[in-house]
Formats: structure tokens, sequence, C-alpha cells
């Protein structure tokens, strides 16, 4: 489930205009409080209210409450007299949340004195929930077959139509049926077994007849890989800084990348392993024949110039269907 904590970097200010916050209390004696909301479906408003009694002599006046959230809003009383209590009433709408979500008021005193922290969390369920993602991810071997399911919950009270499902074809068959009119789908997603190897990225589209999601994507990953492959498929160094390693050359170690080349099925050996690029530092493991090798990547510091990397690793194999491995090299050196 995506999860979202609310950040104090962006602060939406509630301000006011002039005591003291030394007799401040809270409900059962705290200072600092806080409230856990449970869980509430996405959309609904959370409202909770906050009591602070002033213990001290002089009445006790707020300046400003600082929300961590542009959904929050704040109400209270400015001037909280002597002996008395006031309450600070927080409201959050939680359209745009969603997973396990903390937030905070921060309130100001006049005079300055230690400001108070006011404390929400809970959960806030999807109103569609997709489980146990909201994408599908196969990964088969060349010649398999596969199938995913994505589970489709409507938390609102109202029904959900499912009026279209549209994706599929040559790299993936998607079909849906109903659990609970309504209420809950099932997503089927198959992969055949005439995929040709490699990676694709696609997508199935549902139609509803909700208000604020009529159309909903759910990405679709297939990775389809050959009895003898690569894992990662590619070297990516990334972006390099030159004079990062010229004053710290222990981070080029740092730098090195781990690919494993596997069989899906017995072992196999690597007659060779060859570079386009002459700035790579190369070293495999184990030696002889295995369900598995190592192969570690690094740069060789003598050789590094300003520029992109590109290139290719090939490992050459002693398996007669497949006798390469063809492994992409990127990254730039700046």
């Amino acid at each position: 489930m995506p999860r979202r904590e609310a950040s104090l970097a962006a602060f939406v200010v509630v301000c006011l205009a002039g005591g003291s916050a030394s007799g401040l209390s809270g409900q059962g004696g705290s200072r600092d409080q806080s409230h856990d909301f449970g869980t509430v479906t996405q959309a609904e408003k959370v409202v909770h209210a906050f009591t602070l009694r002033n213990d001290g002599a002089a009445p006790l006046t707020i300046e400003r409450v600082e929300l961590s959230d542009a959904g929050m809003t704040a109400r209270f009383e400015r001037v909280i007299p002597s002996g008395a209590a006031g309450q600070i009433r927080i409201e959050w709408l939680t359209g745009q949340l969603a997973g396990k979500v903390e937030a905070e008021a921060v309130v100001h005193f006049t005079p300055p004195a230690r400001p108070l922290a006011l404390g929400l969390m809970g959960v806030v369920r999807p109103s569609i929930e997709f489980l146990p993602y909201p994408a599908v991810f196969v990964s088969v071997f060349t010649g398999q077959t596969a199938e995913r399911h994505v589970r489709i919950v409507n938390h609102e009270p109202r029904p959900l139509a499912i009026t279209r499902l549209e994706g599929g074809g040559r790299v993936f068959a998607a079909a849906l049926d109903t659990v609970e009119a309504g209420k809950v789908y099932d997503l089927r997603v198959q992969v055949p077994a005439g995929v040709p190897p490699g990676r694709y990225q696609e997508a199935v589209y549902i139609d509803t007849d909700h208000p604020r999601r009529p159309r909903i994507p759910i990405a679709v990953h297939v990775l389809v890989k050959r009895d003898v492959y690569a894992n990662p498929e590619v070297v990516d160094f990334g972006m390099v800084s030159l004079d990062e390693l010229a004053q710290a050359p222990s981070l080029l170690e740092l730098l090195t990348q781990t690919v494993l080349i596997k069989k899906r099925e017995g072992v196999f050996g690597i007659k060779a392993v060859a570079s386009d690029l002459g700035l790579l530092r190369i070293r495999r493991s184990p030696d002889g024949r295995s369900a598995a090798f190592r192969i570690d990547v690094g740069l060789d510091r003598q050789r590094l110039r300003p520029g992109p990397i590109t290139g290719s690793i090939r490992v050459a194999t002693d398996d007669d269907a497949f006798p390469e491995v063809v492994i992409p090299v990127r990254g730039e050196l700046r």
C-alpha cells in the first residue's frame, strides 16, 4: 500500500495575534499530545479536538498554529483564561492521502514559549483498493506460462460498476471476474508460452462508473527470461564525478556492479568475458562449470575520461542453445 507521511518542510500557517505557556497542560496532564484516528476511507474528513488547560496565573494567548499538511485546518479560541480549558479543533481532509499517515499541528504562544506539538496519525484506506498491489509483475522463462491476480475492492458505500476492460495482446491476456457485485472483483492477467524473451511494460485499463476514478490504469510488467540469463540485465554506473574520485579514490570500489549469470536448470561453463569498453575491470567467479556465475564490473581509474559510458559485455558460454549473453553497460563520467 502506498505510504505518505506529512512533512514539516511546508507549513500552512494559521495566524492570530498576545500570557505564558508555562502552566499549559493537556488531557491526562501531558504537554504534547497525539491522537490515532484508526482507519478511515480515503476522502473522509478526520476531525479531532485537542483540549488544553491553562494552569498558569495569567491568560494564555495562542499566536498561531502551523500545520504540516495542506489538507489540514485549525480552529481555536485565541485566549485561554487562567484556570480554564480551551480546544484546538483540527480537521484533515484525506482525499490526497493513502496508507499510514502522520502529521502535526505546532502551536505557538505569545509571549514566546516552547511550542506545543499536537500529532495526528492513522491509516487512510483507498476508496478503491488493489491487492496485493495496483500493478502486475510476471517473471517467466521462455516457453512458460504464468497467471497473476489483482483483487479490486470497493470500500465506499455506493456500488462500483466496472463497465469495460481494455488491455492485452500477444504479451498477455486480461480478464475480469465478479466476486461480489459492486464490491469485489478479480483481475486475471495471463502470459502465454509464445512470448519472445525480453522485458515488457504495458497496462490494463479499467473503466468504471466511479465519479472520481472513471478510468483506472494497472501497470503490467512482464519479464521473459532465456534459459541462460543475466541478473540484472544492465550495468548502470549512473553519473560519476571524476573530481570526487580524485579526492576520494576509495569511492571507486563502491561503484563496482555485480551481475549474476544463471541457468534455469543444470550447469554450464563460461568460455570468455569481453567488453568493447576499455575502462572496465571485470572479474568472474567461480572457475569451471556451475549453475550460476558472479561477474563484478568496476572502473579502471587510469582510463577514466569525461564523457558517456556506452557499450556492452559479452559472455560466451558452452551452452549450445544460448552461446552468448550480452549485457549493456551505461553511465556518464563528468
